[in-house]
């Protein structure tokens, strides 16, 4: 029994290895015949492309919405001017993926609805219970675990009479996926060996690797942590070999949760800690409160009442259960909607062979018979334009209630707008008032000194051990008018980005010359470790601001002899850069109030004084580069500033 266990293993470890780079191969494969266009035969559509586009739109499901949309779009735009039905219905419910992948549920729901009226219309079990299949997955998120487990019943039914045995290994994934929510964990074990032993049959690495995730799920439910966790870890290496973020993301979760279970507190923040990194970058809600609930649940564990009071807020805000009563609403006026259509187009099709009948009695029957079917038709017209006025009148009230809906959601935004500037006015107020006594004060010491000098009233020997006091006093009043000045010009002209490849290397060695004085005053070390060949897509002055901001806070913070690091490294699309020091770090309760983008004052370690205004700047300019902006800091060690910014201009959002 081992040997066999070995054996199956071993065969799956092979399996997954080749077909990593085969999907990469695929995919290009797949672009480079899109890129052709469709063949011209006469005027019979080229079905082959339009499948080649949906294909192409369900590479991209979990990896980059906005393509998937695109390619899926195309698809239906040119099965609908060919007259092509069938893809037509494979490209609405390629559509409805991507809205899901966004979290758009309406969107989803009505994209579903299309693929679904199509379907039927043209008799297409298949496709039918394909849109069943994604309609019951989502019963399934919103916890509707019966109809979502008859759903799936039926259409494993349909998979199994077609033969189809792709579409039935992932159908056998969700029965599984559901018997383990509903607590019935042999049944959903028993289900997950049928889809991994048809996945593996049928060489579907994804598939496999996704089973091989539930298995994992499966197995922590039980108790087998160790072994779960091991299985979500291979699953890991396997989403970051192929790149897959929203497989990374979701095994995050998993690994997360496990180790928590294990009690490996370190190693459960620090896999729920890269998942909510991750989830943020993809916009995926639903990931980000589920690492919320587990940061809090670990955090709970440790003792950290604060931190998981913070994390639970998180989720929180991300669990609204109003949003999914709603979500609920549209599902069954969706479905009713259906309903209604479907029995309008059997009544259509009635009523046209009803006149071809009447048109055949009109010809072979009496006077008596054509007035009777004159009485007939005028009653069908009657009832007709009746039907019209009903529908009108309901497309009207609709009208009228989506559009006291968007009145209500406008006021309400409107509010939180109000509400957010009169904050934003306070802080500013704050801010100005800071910075007014910390100017202040220089400028009394400056003329305060002139006046004895000017008076003779001190020797000379005295006033020249002034002049160092003095001197710091001035650049730091000369830096905080510098940083004032930029932050003015964004708040008056609004942030104007004006993006350049930028050599970095060269970059950081101009700012760390700037400041190589002024650390030498304190023995400090200055280094530059960044990559000679990297490169960075962003606006040369605000990354000038940015890093001479951390350089002089690092400075400020560092003691005699600390040291100064400037790194980077590539991260996906991105480039990050970190300044760190060995100097004092931060206390939490400081590092607490700059998150918040609140105004303070700090003194550094030769009592020079600091208004967070570098900080905030920062994090403004960062992000209006399209990137993020963080802070990490261990009281008495050190801290470390993160800033992330575009690698290229394939991969920025500005437009120049």
């Amino acid at each position: 029994m081992k040997a066999s266990s070995s054996m199956f293993w071993l065969g799956l470890y092979l399996l997954l290895a080749l077909n990593t780079n085969a999907q990469s191969t695929a995919l290009l494969r797949l672009r480079e015949l899109v890129s052709r266009g469709p063949s011209a035969h006469g005027k019979a559509p080229d079905t082959t492309y339009v499948n080649t586009l949906n294909l192409l739109s369900r590479s991209y499901y979990g990896v980059n919405a906005d393509s998937g949309f695109y390619y899926a779009n195309r698809a239906l735009q040119y099965s609908d001017s060919m007259g092509y039905e069938k893809g037509k219905a494979e490209s609405w419910r390629m559509i409805g993926n991507t809205y899901e992948m966004i979290e758009n549920y309406q969107e989803m729901l009505s994209a579903y609805h299309q693929s679904r009226l199509i379907a039927e219309r043209i008799g297409s079990a298949a496709q039918v219970a394909k849109i069943n299949m994604n309609i019951a997955l989502f019963y399934k998120q919103m916890g509707e675990y019966d109809e979502a487990l008859e759903q799936i019943g039926k259409d494993s039914m349909v998979y199994d009479a077609n033969g189809d045995s792709s579409q039935l290994a992932y159908t056998y994934s969700h029965l599984s996926d559901v018997s383990m929510l509903r607590h019935e964990y042999d049944k959903a074990l028993t289900y997950i060996h049928k889809a991994i032993d048809m996945a593996v049959a049928l060489k579907d690495s994804v598939a496999v690797i996704s089973c091989i995730n539930d298995k994992g799920k499966i197995l922590a439910a039980t108790g087998l942590y160790r072994e779960a966790l091991a299985l979500h870890e291979q699953c890991m290496a396997y989403y970051l070999r192929t790149d897959d973020k929203l497989g990374e993301a979701e095994t995050f979760i998993l690994l997360a949760r496990t180790s928590l279970l294990l009690k490996d507190y370190s190693g459960a923040i620090h896999y729920a800690s890269q998942g909510l990194d991750l989830a943020r970058q993809l916009r995926r809600k639903k990931e980000i409160r589920d690492n919320g609930q587990v940061l809090a649940d670990i955090y709970r564990a440790k003792g950290d009442d604060r931190m998981a009071l913070h994390y639970f807020q998180l989720y929180k805000d991300y669990s609204d259960s109003l949003f999914n009563e709603q979500i609920r609403k549209q599902i069954y006026a969706l479905e009713s909607r259906y309903g209604y259509e479907k029995k309008t187009d059997s009544l259509r099709e009635v009523a046209a062979k009803q006149d071809a009948l009447q048109q055949h009695i009109d010809r072979a029957h009496t006077l008596q018979i054509s007035i009777a079917i004159i009485l007939i038709l005028s009653l069908v017209i009657v009832a007709l334009l009746l039907q019209r006025s009903r529908v009108a009148s309901r497309r009207s009230n609709k009208e009228l209630f989506d559009k006291n809906t968007k009145i209500e959601q406008q006021k309400e935004a409107m509010e939180h707008q109000a509400v957010q500037l009169l904050l934003n006015n306070q802080q500013k107020d704050k801010l100005f008032s800071i910075i007014a006594h910390d100017l202040r004060g220089p400028l009394n010491s400056l003329k305060g000194l002139l006046d004895l000098v000017k008076e003779n009233r001190l020797p000379e020997s005295e006033i020249q051990g002034m002049m160092d006091e003095l001197r710091r006093n001035v650049d730091y009043s000369s830096e905080l008018v510098g940083n004032l000045l930029f932050w003015a010009s964004s708040q008056l002209n609004g942030i104007v980005v004006t993006p350049v490849c930028l050599p970095l290397r060269q970059l950081v060695d101009g700012i760390l010359n700037l400041y190589a004085k002024q650390a030498g005053e304190k023995d400090i070390i200055l280094k530059n470790d960044v990559d000679p060949g990297l490169t960075a897509y962003a606006d040369k002055d605000m990354i000038q601001v940015i890093l001479r901001n951390l350089v002089s806070n690092a400075i400020k913070f560092c003691r005699k002899e600390d040291t100064i690091t400037i790194t980077g490294q590539h991260r996906g699309d991105r480039v990050e850069i970190c300044v760190a020091d060995t100097g004092v770090g931060i206390k939490e309760d400081i590092l607490e109030k700059i998150r918040r983008k609140e105004s303070i004052t700090t003194y550094g370690t030769a009592k020079e004084k600091g208004t967070g205004l570098g900080m905030l700047l920062c994090r403004e300019f960062t992000e209006a580069n399209g990137g993020f902006f963080r802070i990490d800091s261990e009281w008495g060690r050190g801290s470390w500033f993160y800033f992330t910014i575009p690698a290229d201009a394939s991969s920025s959002s500005i437009s120049v």
